[in-house]
């Protein structure tokens, strides 16, 4: 790779990033990283990193910068740019990266633990046939018995935005109040580029809408990630699951390739590369005990019944990933 001097970019910026975004934004959280609020480590020629500056003033006095999934760029320059980040940002952390760039990591020197899995589905091959799909069966039928509607909306056209907003409010509110972001990228009640948003009614009321981020490779949209989900309270059991069968259908129309339901943080976390054994440990006792912070049992579960492909996420800190650093990241996503 040429050696170009990297440039810090903001999200005023998105337009030069757009180009590598559809080139290399192969990855789920390829759009999150677009989100406003993070800054982009950009190298002309090459790609970007997305990633958040976080301060606070007792957890992290002097700071630290969180990297949000994995650099856009060619696969051959991954190495070389991470380098120049860290060069540039010494005490930074990376979150939801692929094992391939944890490979990367873990060759530089750094601790790399397990944080979940993400589970990918197939579309030009995903069916509803045998016993481990059955739930899905039974929720798409049920909601079908119940003239449950389900349609794609073109969020520009702001019909139903009174609707939307009503509806993701009282949602949140069911939730504790408060929207996670970084990890989770908002919902912005606005079109945005090539997403993708279908909504559920029943006898003409709103139940559900869901909103599905594109993910691309050579400029085309080879898939598509589950990011954003809003269910009515007294909608019947399967709305969720039920939209998201219907979208891959017309996606796989489309030809479509993938579809991610997203990480399950936490979940099967395993032994591998120079991992820290104590924070694997607390992390596994917390997805098993403290579901009252965040639904890590219920998220993997519900994936879990789409018998989807499971790749491996990871987490890692030039700091070495101890529990200090696990608590700055969840301070900063806002579990805390």
């Amino acid at each position: 790779m040429q050696t170009h001097h990297p440039k810090i970019l903001t999200s005023k910026n998105i337009d030069q990033l757009l180009p590598y975004f559809k080139q290399y934004g192969d990855s789920c959280m390829a759009y999150s990283g677009l989100q406003e609020g993070l800054e982009y480590f950009f190298v002309d020629g090459v790609g970007y990193i997305s990633y958040l500056r976080y301060k606070h003033l007792l957890f992290a006095p002097r700071g630290r910068v969180i990297v949000l999934a994995n650099p856009i760029c060619a696969k051959e320059n991954i190495h070389s740019l991470l380098q120049q980040f860290i060069n540039a940002y010494p005490t930074a952390q990376f979150i939801q990266i692929s094992r391939e760039c944890a490979l990367i990591l873990d060759q530089l020197g750094y601790q790399i633990n397990q944080f979940g899995i993400e589970t990918q589905l197939s579309i030009q091959h995903y069916d509803l046939k045998g016993k481990t799909k059955s739930s899905l069966r039974q929720w798409r039928n049920k909601c079908r018995r119940e003239e449950v509607e389900i349609e794609e909306i073109d969020l520009s056209q702001g019909n139903e935005l009174t609707e939307i907003k009503s509806l993701s409010q009282s949602w949140l509110k069911n939730k504790g109040g408060k929207q996670l972001t970084f990890l989770n990228r908002p919902f912005l009640y606005q079109h945005e580029l090539d997403t993708r948003c279908f909504i559920a009614r029943q006898q003409g009321k709103l139940i559900g809408i869901t909103v599905f981020d594109p993910f691309y490779r050579d400029n085309k949209v080879v898939g598509y990630y589950h990011n954003i989900d809003r269910i009515a309270e007294n909608a019947p059991h399967g709305v969720s699951p039920t939209l998201i069968l219907e979208a891959m259908d017309i996606f796989r129309q489309e030809k479509v390739e993938t579809l991610s339901l997203g990480m399950s943080p936490l979940y099967q976390l395993g032994a591998e590369f120079n991992y820290n054994k104590v924070t694997r440990k607390v992390l596994r006792f917390a997805y098993n005990n403290m579901n009252f912070l965040y639904p890590h049992k219920g998220n993997a579960s519900h994936k879990k019944k789409f018998s989807g492909e499971q790749q491996r996420v990871y987490f890692c800190s030039t700091k070495g990933n101890n529990l200090w650093e696990i608590f700055i990241l969840l301070k900063a996503i806002g579990i805390y």
